[in-house]
């Protein structure tokens, strides 16, 4: 891999990491009262385990500070991130006690679950992101992410966050502060579901991985499923947000307790 200057990397939605996969900048994007996001403040991205010393180099260059890891203290201990040493202050944030979305485990644990269920990844990643909306210790580590971004002051200061493949967790964080900043929820719909086009490749290499070993083809898109993301997905937590808050604002304010001044200073830091 080829790092490239800050400079050249302006305005670019995904940037492309050899051992870090969905990696996406959230700057650029407008409001609904016509601002847009800053760039480099910012970054979505799945596991930084495998990350080597240039892309340690390149993300400190690009102006990350705050490595805000949403996974389960199971998925740290798994495969740590590989930012010891570096400009970036690691934070452990985690949205589950586990793994709920199953991205990190091998697909062999899950043959015979989704030999006989042929339904289990639709079903189980709507409950996931139910239990998001609904599950008091998920709400509060969408507030601590909230925290840490209200502590990112400096323009070309950026927060990455992430969680393993940076589709399900990182996704609704990314919903949730796109909200906050005031942007509309087509563009919010969009920048969710650009994971399946960013990581297509990986999804289908995975998918064809379990193909080989044997899975059936039901079985395998059962996995698919589990390995993408979906509007089904997202709608369910939404549903969520509907039944017990009324709206995605009641939801900041009442579910993530943030205040109204916690959503000024948020524009005054991340807009233009």
């Amino acid at each position: 891999m080829q790092i490239k200057g800050r400079e050249i990397m302006e305005n670019k939605r995904v940037i492309d990491l050899d051992n870090a996969d969905n990696v996406r900048e959230l700057g650029g994007y407008q409001t609904m009262d016509g601002h847009h996001i800053k760039w480099h403040k910012l970054l979505r991205s799945g596991s930084l385990g495998f990350i080597n010393d240039r892309e340690v180099q390149f993300l400190e260059d690009y102006g990350v500070r705050y490595d805000v890891d949403l996974r389960s203290a199971q998925e740290v201990k798994d495969v740590k991130d590989l930012v010891d040493g570096s400009k970036l202050h690691y934070i452990f944030d985690p949205v589950f006690n586990e793994d709920r979305t199953d991205n990190s485990q091998d697909p062999e644990e899950f043959h015979q679950l989704v030999e006989e269920h042929p339904e289990y990844g639709m079903q189980h990643m709507e409950e996931v992101y139910r239990q998001m909306i609904t599950q008091a210790p998920c709400r509060k580590a969408f507030h601590k992410l909230f925290m840490v971004l209200l502590e990112n002051k400096i323009d070309g200061q950026s927060v990455l966050f992430h969680c393993t493949a940076g589709k399900d967790r990182t996704g609704m964080s990314a919903v949730f502060i796109l909200a906050a900043l005031g942007v509309d929820m087509e563009t919010i719909r969009k920048d969710y579901i650009l994971t399946n086009d960013v990581v297509k490749d990986v999804i289908e290499r995975k998918v064809q991985e379990v193909r080989t070993a044997g899975f059936s083809e039901h079985a395998a898109n059962n996995l698919k499923t589990l390995y993408s993301v979906n509007m089904v997905f997202l709608d369910a937590a939404l549903e969520e947000i509907t039944k017990h808050y009324g709206n995605m604002q009641n939801f900041l304010h009442d579910g993530l307790d943030l205040t109204d001044e916690d959503i000024d200073k948020l524009k005054t830091y991340y807009l233009d």
